[in-house]
């Protein structure tokens, strides 16, 4: 039997961004380890304004950036990140991309 990998899922959503940490012994064989929540409105004022207040903005980097510890806490080696269409539709997506690569060292794709 091989080693157990350890995985992981970001799920930035309209009001919170969830951290899911897990030890696959197999694509069948899943054990949850680690579950965490960060409030956070993503969707606030993007439909109306199609933009993040620098605010949100700001905190959605600290989520990223602490999912990232406990990532590397728990010895992550994969992980899929996913958004909701309010971080898509944002303006400013492309610098919420780059800004979680930089800090987190996360790739997000849209859902």
């Amino acid at each position: 039997m091989s080693e157990p990998v350890h995985i992981a899922a970001i799920d930035a959503g309209s009001n919170a961004v969830r951290l899911s940490v897990a030890r696959a012994y197999s694509a069948l064989d899943i054990e949850p380890l680690h579950n965490e929540r960060y409030s956070l409105r993503l969707g606030e004022g993007v439909f109306l304004r199609h933009r993040f207040s620098e605010d949100i903005f700001k905190k959605g980097v600290k989520a990223f950036r602490h999912f990232k510890e406990v990532m590397d806490e728990f010895g992550v080696t994969r992980y899929r990140a996913v958004a909701t269409s309010a971080s898509r539709e944002a303006r400013q997506s492309r610098r919420v991309r780059e800004a979680n690569k930089t800090e987190g060292r996360n790739r997000v794709a849209g859902d």
